[in-house]
């Protein structure tokens, strides 16, 4: 099972009067972009986390006191960026939002109304790549969704009890509170875990001007993964061709 769940953005409270204490200032700076990331001035050891992120509708129980259900709706390219190495964090969401382009999603996403087994998830794969200067390497292991240490359904019961029973222990936090103080959001992007990273992606800490390319394919459409010629008109930033989509970032 996955260790635990984590928060790397929770909206402003809406309400006038809201407290100083209902405004979570680590993590009301929207950090989602689709074409550069910030690189962050501190810490160190920067990795890309190539991942699928699930948009999700929120059903809450009739008393506001726990989520009830998510209903999916999207399937998206995602990058969870994190810090690696940051002197005096204590908490794992501290890594990952840094402010404005500490993460970052694709444009176009996949709809979808379930990721039960056998539904069309399973046909979706992911994959990611690092251009540094001229030279593009494979970032990740291709990673079929299926193939995640949890998913479909399962995953969707795993992630509202953590939501709503997940407390501040360790490096992780509470979550529902954190729903509650932004007003009971209606919908959420989750992003659903890294895969695995090849040799290079191992022992390559990412630098300014480095290019991320993180992919979504319908495993039917592309049996063999995108070709190195459709990788490299990706990172050109031309229009990726039905049953891909996208995320290609900029360090900068």
């Amino acid at each position: 099972m996955p260790p635990a769940v984590f928060t790397f953005y929770a909206p402003h409270p809406h309400t006038v009067d809201a407290t100083e204490d209902e405004i979570l200032q680590r993590l009301e700076n929207f950090p989602v972009t689709n074409a550069v990331i910030d690189f962050p001035r501190q810490g160190g050891n920067v990795q890309v986390e190539p991942e699928m992120g699930l948009y999700c509708d929120i059903v809450y129980t009739k008393d506001g006191r726990a989520v009830e259900r998510l209903v999916p709706r999207r399937i998206a390219a995602f990058n969870d960026c994190s810090i690696r190495q940051l002197d005096g964090s204590s908490k794992l969401s501290e890594k990952k939002n840094w402010g404005f382009g500490s993460k970052g999603i694709s444009l176009r996403s996949f709809r979808i109304n379930s990721i039960s087994r056998g539904s069309y998830v399973d046909q979706l794969c992911m994959a990611s790549y690092i251009k540094r200067g001229d030279q593009t390497f494979d970032y990740s292991i291709p990673a079929p969704a299926r193939n995640y240490l949890l998913f479909h359904d399962a995953l969707l019961d795993w992630i509202v009890e953590r939501i709503n029973t997940q407390t501040d222990t360790d490096k992780w936090e509470e979550i529902f509170p954190r729903l509650v103080q932004s007003d009971y959001p209606v919908s959420m992007w989750i992003a659903l875990g890294a895969g695995e990273y090849t040799d290079w992606g191992n022992n390559n800490f990412l630098q300014p001007k480095d290019e991320t390319l993180v992919l979504i394919y319908d495993e039917k459409r592309y049996p063999k993964g995108p070709s190195a010629g459709l990788v490299e008109s990706l990172f050109q930033d031309f229009d990726a061709p039905e049953g891909i989509i996208a995320l290609h970032q900029t360090f900068v």
